[in-house]
């Protein structure tokens, strides 16, 4: 990294999608310089926010003047400019391998399906709390400009543990755990025998699961359980990840999880091992 780089990164510290933009950055040992964001208090939506990123998400990348969006998009940004060490394979059908990885996530993993997970074990109680009047919650919706969005935040809004949405959520990460297990039964990571973008693609996923107490999605996997034992004792995690967790976050999503665990479990005893359902496809 050049002295007269100027990287300015948007993240909020409890973001899968930040996760995986602070860990590219924490394998390179590059430190850039970070705008928390407060997506409990909507700050994402702001007019100074939306100047830098219209699509009112982070994160957001802002590397000398020019704004990249996308965290699948910023991490291979991240790792062509900044090219030490590599993250992304060499080999042409190992990058092939890595970009489907991240397509399942983009296309088919993050929303609805983290969302709502984590919506209805545990931030659902914390968005009660703070919306407790009928002005607030219309105030809440109302500024929600995606309708799309806004009607599926309301539905998991009115749902419970034994919801539709959360099962099929449920059904989809089981099938998902199920194809990792399948590729990491083959290899020792999942785009080929290098620890790449792939894996910083799916570990802020199984590590939001782990944080609400659904690690018991995978306890029967064992090379699934290997490679998140192998990624989450990395240097890099610890500091990009552990080191700058919000406890009160972390906190909430744990105590929401072990709370819920024994109806999970029954709900997930029923679902089928690989569903019917291609993550992405």
């Amino acid at each position: 990294m050049s002295k007269d780089d100027k990287l300015t990164l948007y993240e909020h510290k409890e973001s899968v999608c930040c996760h995986k933009v602070g860990l590219t950055f924490a394998e390179k040992q590059i430190e850039p310089d970070v705008v928390n964001i407060s997506l409990e208090h909507q700050e994402q939506r702001q007019p100074w926010y939306l100047a830098i990123n219209p699509l009112g998400m982070v994160p957001a990348l802002v590397h000398n003047g020019r704004t990249i969006v996308h965290s699948t998009i910023i991490t291979e940004y991240i790792d062509d400019s900044f090219p030490d060490p590599p993250l992304m394979p060499k080999e042409s059908y190992l990058r092939a391998e890595r970009r489907l990885w991240a397509r399942r996530i983009d296309d088919g993993l993050h929303v609805p399906h983290i969302a709502a997970i984590s919506f209805i074990i545990a931030f659902g109680q914390q968005f009660r709390a703070r919306l407790n009047s009928p002005e607030k919650l219309a105030g809440y919706f109302d500024n929600i400009k995606d309708i799309r969005y806004r009607e599926m935040i309301r539905s998991w809004y009115e749902s419970d543990l034994d919801s539709a949405s959360l099962r099929q959520s449920l059904q989809v990460y089981s099938t998902f755990l199920h194809e990792m297990e399948e590729t990491l039964r083959r290899s020792a990571w999942l785009a080929g025998p290098n620890y790449s973008l792939a894996d910083i693609d799916v570990i802020p996923y199984l590590w939001r699961l782990s944080n609400l107490q659904l690690d018991f999605l995978w306890a029967q996997l064992p090379h699934v359980t290997d490679w998140f034992e192998r990624l989450t004792a990395r240097p890099a995690f610890k500091s990009a990840i552990i080191d700058t967790g919000l406890p009160d976050w972390i906190g909430g999503m744990r105590e929401a999880g072990l709370k819920a665990r024994p109806r999970l479990e029954r709900v997930v005893a029923d679902l089928e091992p690989h569903g019917g359902l291609k993550v992405g496809m």
